[in-house]
């Protein structure tokens, strides 16, 4: 019976007697590194101050079985202090183990999968989370999977034939395909950006209106504060002509954009939200009014 604690299981099924027996703590030893690392980019697209840890719960012999459980923690921050996210993080992040592990074997065997298709999986499993509450994540660094990427095929390496290797979650188990031992790095040119956009259409609730005209709008989103500049300067001209009547308690349906800095390593260092353009005004009696509509 699996620890009662315990997220996932990798068993080592090794033929007793043959080969260098350090194969299969090479090999163990290789999945929880490359693990650790799929946790430490995974996490960053959730919160950037979320440190997981990968904690060992029980060893069994025979074939070697390990039990790990994800353990997280979080520098003091009041946006995410008084949420109850671990639990789904947590889940998260063994389903993103499960994703990147199941990747390194898909493709036709000719040619590498594409990495964008995990990438954009990885980036679906962090918005189930709605940890943000905001309805975009940071995509994940191209170099950095892809060197976790190949410290996974590196301990598929240590084993040989006849050997076997099986993650198993709460609700699913794989066995890894130990053939297919390509490398990620060698295979596949990751995207150098340092900067990465993207849009969506969020509805904020003013906090704080910019009176003067070059400071940051104050926002609310679910639980969050935001601070935003808005770049729709037609909206901007009307409200600061006083034709907009705008208060604190109200609402702007608006597109906005995404932007996520990274640093020279892939380390996620910077995120900023920019208002492109205000669609509607709602009140905070639930009214829903144009911009261009002064007569309210």
């Amino acid at each position: 019976m699996p620890p009662p604690d315990a997220d996932f299981c990798i068993t080592i099924d090794f033929r007793k007697g043959e080969g260098n027996p350090r194969r299969v703590f090479d090999a163990a030893s290789m999945i929880i590194a490359g693990f650790e690392q799929i946790d430490d980019l995974a996490a960053d697209t959730i919160d950037s101050r979320i440190e997981p840890l990968l904690v060992l719960e029980d060893i069994e012999a025979g074939s070697i079985k390990v039990w790990m459980k994800n353990v997280l923690n979080a520098i003091d921050d009041q946006a995410i202090k008084g949420l109850d996210w671990r639990p789904a993080v947590g889940k998260y992040l063994v389903k993103a183990k499960y994703a990147a592990i199941t990747w390194l074997d898909s493709g036709d065997g000719q040619s590498p999968p594409r990495l964008s298709d995990l990438s954009n999986e990885l980036r679906e499993i962090a918005q189930e989370t709605d940890v943000r509450h905001l309805p975009d994540y940071p995509p994940i660094h191209d170099a950095r999977l892809l060197t976790a990427l190949d410290r996974l095929q590196d301990a598929k390496k240590q084993l040989t034939r006849g050997d076997k290797m099986i993650i198993e979650t709460e609700d699913r188990s794989y066995e890894v395909d130990l053939t297919r031992t390509w490398s990620p790095t060698a295979s596949i040119t990751p995207d150098a950006a340092r900067e990465t956009h993207s849009e969506g259409e969020l509805i904020l609730t003013v906090r704080k209106p910019d009176m003067i005209g070059d400071t940051q709008w104050q926002f609310r989103h679910g639980k969050n504060n935001i601070s935003a500049p808005i770049a729709d300067q037609d909206w901007l001209d009307e409200y600061h002509a006083g034709n907009i009547d705008l208060r604190p308690g109200d609402a702007l349906r608006c597109t906005v954009r995404f932007s996520y800095e990274y640093d020279g390593s892939g380390k996620l260092t910077g995120q900023h939200i920019e208002i492109l353009k205000i669609l509607e005004v709602i009140k905070g009696d639930g009214r829903q009014i144009s911009f261009l509509d002064t007569n309210d």
